[in-house]
């Protein structure tokens, strides 16, 4: 036969697609190495890796951090305050250890504030309640200079730093909850600074971005090889011995060892892809520009971002299989040849 139904095309490109759905080990150069060499041996042509892109770093601190207006007030309306018995959180604000809080303790500062001012009841002067709105205003940006201007993502996300252990799904999914405590009620500061004191230990964007660069690379010559290849490979669309020797590679090489191991690592880049998706989101109003550029280039589920284009070169090399395959009229589980 010289085609393939939708229903033998299906269970290639499905496996493929399991990729999409990524996590740290190894699938490193080596085995990539030896897959490329097969199939330069099996169809006699010669494939150059591309040249490697590096792509752009994390934005430097002074272009993340988000300007938080200081206010002051005069000695009644500090008076009036310890009737809402907020003098003495006020008075630490501007104590030595007030003035050099981190960005965290000053998100904690200010949450502790907001709460005090809530139970100041009906004897709250209109002046502290329009501060009070101001400073609720300025919560989501305080939780930005907390988080991704911070020293603890720009470790986690950045490239220098050796590889972190644990799940850095987990770790963002809990800086979600984080938020959600700061905008709804329930914020705990000392849980906040756990995760983050974890975020510290490493860093998981930078590896990520060296194995999706290493993928691409591989998997892009792979499915040239192949596309150029196909014509040439079986010249009557026949199964040959060329064929069968294909699909000893397909089966033992490729998706007896590569996929599986893509497939887990990429499952656990897609989860914290998403929740780092999420957390930027919520945050966008007060994004700064430089981020926003970031995310788009490197890990924007949608267009162009490094993480797409490798996903994108999965399905695409699966593709060039299913292609050489429907070419020459076999099936990938069957007439197994020894390589």
């Amino acid at each position: 036969m010289n085609g393939w139904s939708d229903r033998r095309r299906r269970p290639l490109l499905l496996a493929a697609l399991v990729l999409l759905a990524g996590c740290r080990g190894s699938a490193g150069e080596a085995p990539l190495d030896d897959y490329l060499a097969r199939l330069g041996r099996i169809t006699g042509a010669q494939t150059t890796l591309p040249d490697a892109v590096p792509g752009p770093p994390y934005p430097p601190q002074r272009a993340l951090t988000l300007e938080i207006p200081s206010r002051t007030i005069d000695v009644a309306e500090f008076f009036e305050l310890h009737g809402c018995d907020m003098g003495a959180l006020v008075g630490f604000r501007n104590s030595p250890l007030g003035r050099v809080q981190s960005a965290s303790q000053r998100l904690g500062y200010e949450v502790a504030w907001l709460r005090a001012v809530d139970g100041c009841g009906a004897e709250t002067a209109e002046w502290l309640i329009a501060l009070q709105l101001d400073k609720r205003a300025e919560l989501p940006a305080l939780f930005w200079n907390a988080t991704f201007a911070a020293g603890e993502l720009r470790v986690a996300l950045g490239g220098g730093g050796g590889e972190a252990e644990g799940d850095l799904a987990d770790l963002l999914r809990g800086l979600n909850d984080s938020l959600t405590g700061v905008l709804e009620g329930g914020f705990e500061l000392a849980a906040m600074e756990r995760r983050l004191g974890s975020l510290r230990q490493g860093s998981w964007v930078g590896p990520a971005r060296r194995d999706w660069a290493r993928w691409r690379r591989y998997l892009t010559a792979a499915s040239t090889l192949l596309d150029q290849a196909t014509p040439g490979i079986c010249p009557n669309r026949r199964p040959n011995v060329a064929t069968g020797r294909l699909q000893n590679v397909f089966r033992r090489i490729y998706v007896g060892r590569l996929q599986p191991e893509l497939a887990r690592r990429m499952r656990v880049h897609e989860a914290w892809v998403r929740e780092l998706e999420r957390l930027s989101r919520r945050l966008a109003r007060v994004q700064p520009p430089a981020f926003a550029r970031w995310f788009d280039q490197v890990l924007a589920p949608g267009g162009g971002s490094e993480w797409q284009r490798t996903r994108e070169a999965v399905v695409a090399h699966a593709r060039s299989w299913q292609r050489v395959f429907a070419f020459c009229g076999v099936e990938p589980g069957t007439g197994l040849s020894q390589d």
